[in-house]
This record gives structure tokens, C-alpha cells and sequence, in this order.
């Protein structure tokens, strides 16, 4: 299979996002494309039941696109079988916002079993663990999703949010909790953007096989009205000459 058949090129309105954008980082990325001039990394997209293309990994750069105006987007199609999803953990400071979110009235502590799963579970500096849960144990999953949003809102508006991989050993500071967010299905995730609602910014987290890099496509093609495809296929055939597959460990420095 030639890699580079998996990219298309997609009218940016059919295009759609599942989770939230951090403001900071969307800021960093448009900058970051517009200084450069060009796209490096592709989003990865899956066509959902309903004919639009879902951005699995790379809505800052989608959003980016969306916000200098662009008219479509180069995305690398991905298939169900090279698809992984987990979830990022956070690792962020403790401070008013857990307080706050103790005392509201559809949110709780609690270490015992509970008829519905938590939504999320903090784990402390010195190894305790507990968990936030709606009191009301027949919430429809679109409220525990509201609240959901509530509970990351309100610690990335407090500080900065590291994101870490769920099976990391990531060890504490004194003073920081981590926030472990359940994982959902690819079917589920699904549900969630068809019913028009999306997931918090920043917990998703896929892992694809097979992800195309580093192919630097010319922003003004993405924002010219008119698409030359002649000049696309062109771009394309030069590209499939230089395509590299690593099989071993790579450690990439990102500056």
C-alpha cells in the first residue's frame, strides 16, 4: 500500500473536532504555521457515519487552518485496525479549584464504590486517591460530560497542565494532584460528536500506526480558492520518493 494514498485533501467544512482547544496552545500553533508557511504533520481524520471527517489527533492544527481562513485541509486518513485510543492524565497544581469543586452539590469526594464510575480520579502528592462523581447516580452521560468539562476548566484556567501517558510513572511535586480521566470507545466518541458535544481539551489521547511526517505542504494552497489537483498529484509523486519508514525506535527533538 503506497502511504501517501491515505492523505487527502478535504473541504474544511466537513471537517470536525471532538474535544475542546487549550487557547494558549492554539495561539503557539497558528503562529508556528504561519511563520513557517507551511503545514508539517498532517491531522489524522476518520470518516465518521455521516459522511464529515473527524480529527482524531491534531485539532490545534485544524483550528489553526480554521482561524487564518484556510479553505480545505490535508488530513491522513487512518483505519480502525491502525487506531488506538487512551487517555492523557494531568498533572497539575492543587489549589481553590479542587476546593470549589468539593463544594458544589453534583460533585463529590469519595474513595468507596459507587453505583456509576467516577469521572475522574485524583490521586494526591502523598499517594492518596479519591474520586469526583455526580451525586445523582441516574446522570445521563451528556451531564456527566458537562461536568466533565467543568472539572478540566477549572484547573487549566488555575496553572499549567502536563500531560502524561496513563501507564507513566510520572512522579508528583509537592502541592500537585494528577487527574485520571476514563478512556473512552472509538463508537463512543463517536456518539458524543454526533449528538453535537465534545470531549474536555486534552484527554484523548491515539496512538496510530503508520503517520505521516514531516511532508511540509505550502499553506497557500490550503488557503487559495482554487485548487490546482494537477498540482497536488505533482506535489505527491515528489514526496513519494523521499518517504522513509523507520521500524526501530526514534527519539525526535521537537524545537
Amino acid at each position: 500500500m503506497n502511504i501517501l494514498s491515505s492523505l487527502q485533501i478535504i473541504n474544511i467544512d466537513a471537517i470536525c473536532l471532538h474535544e475542546d482547544h487549550e487557547p494558549q496552545r492554539l495561539d503557539k500553533t497558528c503562529k508556528a504555521i504561519q511563520q513557517s508557511g507551511e503545514l508539517c504533520h498532517p491531522p489524522i481524520a476518520m470518516q465518521m457515519r455521516d459522511g464529515r471527517y473527524l480529527i482524531l489527533d491534531g485539532a490545534h492544527r485544524t483550528g489553526a487552518l480554521q482561524r487564518m481562513g484556510c479553505k480545505r485541509i490535508p488530513v491522513q486518513l487512518a483505519r480502525a485496525e491502525d487506531i488506538m485510543l487512551e487517555a492523557w492524565d494531568h498533572i497539575v497544581s492543587a489549589g481553590p479549584w479542587l476546593s470549589a469543586l468539593k463544594q458544589q452539590g453534583h460533585v463529590y469526594e469519595d474513595v468507596r464504590s459507587h453505583d456509576q464510575p467516577a469521572i475522574v480520579t485524583i490521586t494526591a502528592d502523598d499517594g492518596s486517591t479519591y474520586c469526583l462523581a455526580p451525586r445523582n447516580d441516574k446522570a445521563h452521560w451528556w451531564q456527566r460530560l458537562e461536568i466533565w468539562h467543568q472539572i478540566v476548566d477549572s484547573y487549566s484556567r488555575h496553572g499549567a497542565v502536563t500531560r502524561v501517558a496513563q501507564n507513566s510513572s510520572a512522579a508528583l511535586e509537592k502541592g500537585q494532584v494528577r487527574v485520571t480521566s476514563p478512556v473512552y470507545t472509538m463508537a463512543e466518541l463517536e456518539e458524543v460528536v454526533l449528538a453535537g458535544k465534545t470531549m474536555p481539551a486534552g484527554v484523548t489521547r491515539f496512538k496510530i500506526n503508520g503517520r505521516l511526517l514531516n511532508l511540509k505542504i505550502p499553506l497557500h494552497w490550503l488557503a487559495d480558492p482554487m485548487f490546482d489537483s494537477e498540482e497536488w498529484e505533482s506535489y505527491l509523486s515528489r514526496r513519494a520518493s523521499s518517504i522513509r519508514l523507520y521500524s526501530e525506535s526514534i527519539y525526535l527533538c521537537e524545537v
